[in-house]
Formats: structure tokens, C-alpha cells, sequence
């Protein structure tokens, strides 16, 4: 995890690298999307488990190596509404930091959804600008349910890591890795979004926005829960040594 910002100008060139690197993450999974799940695409992947569990692996390593660069460094990699909460309400990050966090991972997720279409071409907007969709039965209580759990069990092990100081250096991998399997196991029931910025952009280039309140609201309130328990739940002290 990088120091908190403690100046103005720190938390705006920490929002820029916040910006950057949303932008990268949103190009990154839209161009995913677009080679992989195109039926017109040489690298076309027709069984969908399979589409799903390539795709969450590429995204795992595709947010460690952000996470893990020089800017992710910089501004912690956050690329998240809910972790900049989670990491506020942690205390490592002013408070006066999220808005501008949160603002330009939005900023980052339109433009990189826009640089895709750009780059890639009308494929893009024929694949909905890769907004991500629940399963039609799933209803509101489901979506909800089914984006809730995945981001309380990751946030759960981060919060192992950060208790650890040893372990924090993985906890771009254990995102990673926890995106990854979300995406592997629960994209053909919720979408598994599960990031504010993940959906945002391709949600409103793409006009797909009826279950985006659902989108941006659980993926910030399951980990500002986690951290509540966390701070209410005292640490673990190692036993006294025997005399």
C-alpha cells in the first residue's frame, strides 16, 4: 500500500495516476471483451465458461501490473470507488482525497471505454460497449446478493493482509486474483462488475443503465462494511512468552 497523500498536490497527482490507470484497466477489459467474445473475432472463445474463467485471468493480471507500476504505486492503485473508501476508512487515505480518487477512476472509465471504440472500431459499440448484464432471473435482491459476496470475501482477505504488515506487498495479487475468480464463477449470473468503474463507462456509453445504481452503490458499500467490522473487531495480540 503507497503512504497517504499529505498535500494538495499529492492527492491531485495521485487522482492523475488514479485517472491513468482506470483509463488503461477500462481499454484493457473492453479490448477483452472485444477479441474474446466477438463470434467475428479470430480469437473468439464460443463455450462461456471457458470465455469467462480467460477473461477473469487476463483482468487478474491486468490489475496486479497496474497495481504493482510505478503510478499504482504512486496513488495505491485503486481503480475503485470502494476500495478508496475502504482504504479511508482504514486510515490510509485523507479524507479529503476520495472525492478527487473517486472522480477520476469515473473520468478514467469513460475514457478508456471511449479510447476502445476509438481504436477498435464499431465492434466495440455492437458489443454494448462490454456494459456487463445480470442473468434476467436473477432480479434486484439476486444482483445485489450476487455482487455483495465476492467483494465481502476479497475485502475480508485485504484486510488479513493489511493486519500483517509482511503480507501487504500481495494485496494486488489476492484482487487480482479475487476479481479474476469473480469473473470465472458469477459473470453469466450478475456480470460480476464488482467496481464502480468497471461498469460505469460501458454503462453509459452503451445506454445500458437500468441496473447501474445497483452497479455503483454495492461495489462501495460492501467494502466501507467490511472495513466498519474490521475497526470494531480488535486485533489478534500474540501470546506472552512463557517465564
Amino acid at each position: 500500500m503507497s503512504a497517504p497523500p499529505k498535500t494538495r498536490g499529492d492527492i491531485a497527482v495521485n487522482a492523475a495516476c488514479e485517472f491513468g490507470l482506470t483509463t488503461v484497466l477500462l481499454f484493457g477489459v473492453v479490448t477483452t471483451v472485444r477479441w474474446l467474445a466477438d463470434p467475428l473475432s479470430p480469437l473468439a472463445i464460443a463455450n462461456p465458461r471457458i470465455l469467462f474463467t480467460v477473461a477473469g485471468l487476463v483482468v487478474a493480471v491486468l490489475i496486479a501490473a497496474l497495481m504493482y507500476s510505478p503510478p499504482g504505486r504512486r496513488s495505491g492503485g485503486h481503480m475503485h470507488a470502494g476500495v478508496s473508501v475502504f482504504v479511508w476508512l482504514n486510515g490510509r487515505l485523507p479524507g479529503r482525497a476520495v472525492a478527487p480518487y473517486v472522480v477520476a477512476q469515473l473520468a478514467g472509465s469513460l475514457v478508456g471505454t471511449a479510447l476502445a471504440r476509438l481504436v477498435w472500431g464499431p465492434e466495440v459499440a455492437r458489443l454494448g460497449y462490454a456494459a456487463v448484464h445480470p442473468r434476467p432471473s436473477l432480479g434486484s435482491d439476486g444482483l445485489v446478493l450476487a455482487e455483495t459476496l465476492p467483494l465481502l470475501v476479497v475485502f475480508a482477505a485485504v484486510t488479513a493482509c493489511l493486519r500483517r504488515p509482511a503480507w501487504m506487498r500481495f494485496v494486488p495479487i489476492v484482487i487480482g486474483v479475487g476479481v479474476g475468480l469473480s469473473i470465472a464463477l458469477l459473470a453469466s449470473v450478475s456480470g460480476a462488475s464488482i467496481n464502480p468503474s468497471r461498469q460505469f463507462g460501458p454503462a453509459l456509453l452503451s445506454g445500458v443503465t437500468g441496473e447501474l445504481w445497483i452497479y455503483l452503490l454495492v461495489p462501495i458499500a460492501a467494502p466501507a462494511l467490511v472495513a466498519l467490522v474490521a475497526r470494531s473487531t480488535p486485533r489478534a495480540t500474540s501470546p506472552a512468552p512463557a517465564r
